[in-house]
């Protein structure tokens, strides 16, 4: 007996797979057989017959289907020395599976919330997804949150619109082009996450900073995590004592483990776990981190304008003047400076004006949880976190890739994510990534998954910054 074909099918639907093989793949003038988990076909030619009874095995071949992963895979065996027509016969297999079962994951339905919940109207499609949002607090809230964002990810890859323009240039100068602003700055931030850390920092060294930012400020919805030697340049800068940055760390651990996938790769040529124990071991605590050095902006000197949002820039030959928008009173405001700063990541409106449709190449959708307890003692030491972990193949047409650190507590944060090229016929599904990630999670770290309690969750599309998204305006 011998393997002649293995084929991954990118779909987690094994029984479609099957059914379809079973019912609607014609193999030609072979007979064809059903079996629990696909078909035997056998052949009519009597010219291999001679080696087959020699062999004492049938002249057939076996073609069966199992899931792994959320996974669907196929093989098929020759039993005899020969099978006549194998060669059309497995062409017109892989050319019909490839064609039924493309490298695309299924549209998200169309749901009406006026008339059910999100609960009820994704449960057929997203079965695991929905069963432990719902243990989770906020967990209807979440899910909408990522539905939502699943929906407008797809429509901004499929239908690029033309960037809004936010900045304008003048080459007059300000007093004859703009209305006389009684705020003016040396730097102003937007985007009060990491912007506040490099803004404190400016402020304390003697510049007059505004941070600006459209959230209440201070709010994130995940940890950070760092290493010992990279918070130490806040301490060496003078930003953080010592003691403050211990205030603000939720767990160190002592290693971190990088393994990928080898399982069909000989003993002799696996490369060993890669400790890495100083890369990303200390969780921040990042609310904590952010509130600290908005008070260090603030005693400096510099302000904070929260839940204000960015408008647009004009851009003359001595200043930068802002229009914002008081997001509480729906006022707007100027304020003039000499440098504006775009904190706002890959989503800014000055990034995609400066790279205009796209201001990235390829993201990273990324989804998880934080889980406060559930574990068994000896599935996990909480001493240890897992910075990169592949326990499965390249399945569906991507690597999936487990992070694992420990929290404050007995919490763990978990993240399941892949790389993926922007793509309009292939955008990528946070939802199929939570799926994913409550299916395979048992598999990864030996656990029960009722018997984890749940803290919240996580999920973004990170982008893969090939261009350069953080734009800065110097006026000299």
């Amino acid at each position: 007996m011998k393997e002649i074909i293995y084929l991954e099918i990118p779909t987690p639907d094994t029984a479609r797979v099957r059914d379809w093989l079973q019912n609607s793949f014609e193999p030609g003038t072979c007979d064809k057989i059903l079996t629990s988990d696909g078909i035997r076909l056998k052949s009519s030619d009597t010219t291999s017959v001679v080696s087959a009874i020699t062999e004492k095995l049938p002249n057939e071949l076996s073609v069966f289907v199992w899931n792994v992963q959320r996974t669907t895979y196929l093989k098929v065996f020759r039993w005899g020395e020969k099978f006549s027509q194998e060669i059309q016969i497995l062409r017109k297999l892989t050319d019909e599976v490839r064609d039924r079962f493309p490298h695309n994951y299924p549209e998200p339905p169309v749901i009406d919330l006026s008339k059910q919940s999100i609960f009820a109207a994704l449960a057929a499609h997203y079965p695991l997804t929905v069963k432990y949002f719902q243990k989770m607090p906020n967990g209807e809230y979440d899910l909408n949150r990522a539905y939502w964002w699943e929906q407008r990810w797809r429509e901004g890859v499929r239908n690029p619109q033309q960037p809004k323009q936010v900045i304008f240039s003048h080459h007059e100068a300000a007093t004859s082009g703009f209305p006389l602003s009684s705020s003016s700055y040396d730097l102003i931030y937007i985007g009060g996450a990491l912007g506040v850390i490099h803004a404190a920092l400016m402020a304390k060294l003697g510049y007059k900073v505004l941070l600006v930012e459209r959230l209440p400020f201070g709010k994130m919805n995940r940890e950070w995590n760092i290493s010992r030697s990279e918070i130490q340049n806040l301490v060496n800068l003078g930003l953080l004592t010592a003691a403050e940055v211990e205030s603000i760390i939720a767990r160190e651990y002592k290693d971190g483990f990088n393994k990928f996938f080898d399982a069909y790769i000989p003993n002799q040529l696996k490369s060993p776990i890669l400790h890495t124990p100083t890369v990303l071991n200390i969780a921040l605590d990042s609310e904590k981190l952010l509130t600290l050095c908005g008070e260090k902006l603030r005693s400096a000197g510099g302000e904070i304008w929260d839940e204000t949002e960015f408008i647009k820039a004009d851009i003359d030959a001595s200043q930068v003047v802002l229009t914002l928008k008081d997001l509480s009173s729906q006022s707007q405001h100027l304020v003039s400076g000499r440098l504006l700063v775009d904190a706002m990541g890959t989503a800014s409106p000055i990034a995609w004006q400066l790279n205009p449709k796209r201001a990235f190449d390829s993201v990273c959708p990324t989804v998880g949880a934080v889980v406060e307890s559930g574990f068994e003692p000896e599935v996990w030491d909480s001493q240890y976190g897992d910075v990169l972990n592949s326990h499965g193949d390249i399945s569906r047409g991507r690597q999936l890739i487990w992070e694992l650190f420990p929290g404050e507590n007995k919490e763990l944060t978990i993240y399941l994510f892949h790389y993926h090229q922007v793509n309009p016929e292939n955008p990528g599904s946070l939802m199929e990534m939570y799926e994913d990630f409550f299916h395979i999670l048992p598999e990864y770290r030996r656990c029960d998954m009722d018997k984890l309690v749940w803290k919240n969750l996580r999920l973004d599309i990170y982008q893969d910054i090939s261009v350069l998204v953080v734009a800065i305006v110097l006026l000299l």
